[in-house]
């Protein structure tokens, strides 16, 4: 992999070896096997005063071999970053709101049973949109949300919805349990970004909005 810059130098990546601890959470699976059979390498090259304007990879074959070999080539998505960058702290997913909420019941699963509950509704929140390839939208159900049949969902296990690529998302007919008399539900959305240098932010950070629901008195 050559690096040409704007006074037409060459430059050549080394491996990165012991990345600052600041950049470990990016780096952090250099070298490990992915699904798929992928490998994500990461290498590092120190250039000042330069504007970077191509990249290419190269191929040889080892010193004083002058054979033929046969090989596959798996290129997969090549990202250049500027280390500094990734030492600032990200933007936090800020005024997380949900609107346009429409309950709809569903069928009962049996006699003696209660119908459950579909839910839609709009989230909204706000987010520098450069910063991100997109979000990734997550739902934990708490007191009495678990999916009908299977008793309460965990709320360390969010259940991934879909992907937002700006600041708004659309749930329709999601599946929440009925609640008993005098009991109160609760649903929480989870809105995690996703940076352009792909790296995962911790859910702490993630966006969040609760909702608590209640069946009507009759």
């Amino acid at each position: 992999m050559m690096l040409n810059a704007e006074m037409s130098s060459r430059q050549s990546p080394r491996p990165l070896r012991v990345p600052p601890t600041k950049l470990a959470r990016w780096v952090g699976r250099c070298g490990q096997q992915l699904s798929g059979g992928w490998v994500q390498r990461c290498y590092e090259v120190s250039l000042r005063g330069c504007l970077l304007q191509d990249l290419f990879v190269s191929f040889s074959r080892p010193p004083g071999s002058q054979e033929e070999e046969n090989f596959t080539c798996r290129l997969g998505e090549i990202q250049v970053v500027d280390a500094n960058s990734l030492l600032a702290p990200l933007p936090q997913v800020q005024a997380m709101t949900i609107s346009h909420v429409r309950w709809q019941a569903a069928a009962s699963e049996g006699e003696g049973r209660p119908a459950g509950l579909r839910l839609s509704c709009t989230l909204h929140w706000s987010y520098l949109l450069p910063h991100v390839r997109c979000f990734r939208v997550h739902c934990c159900r708490g007191t009495g949300g678990g999916s009908p049949g299977r008793g309460l969902s965990e709320p360390e296990k969010p259940t991934f919805l879909g992907l937002a690529f700006i600041n708004r998302y659309r749930i329709v007919d999601l599946a929440v349990a009925p609640v008993g008399p005098g009991r109160d539900g609760r649903v929480e959305f989870l809105v995690e970004p996703v940076p352009k240098e792909g790296f995962l932010v911790p859910r702490a950070e993630w966006g969040r909005a609760a909702m608590l629901y209640s069946m009507p008195r009759t």
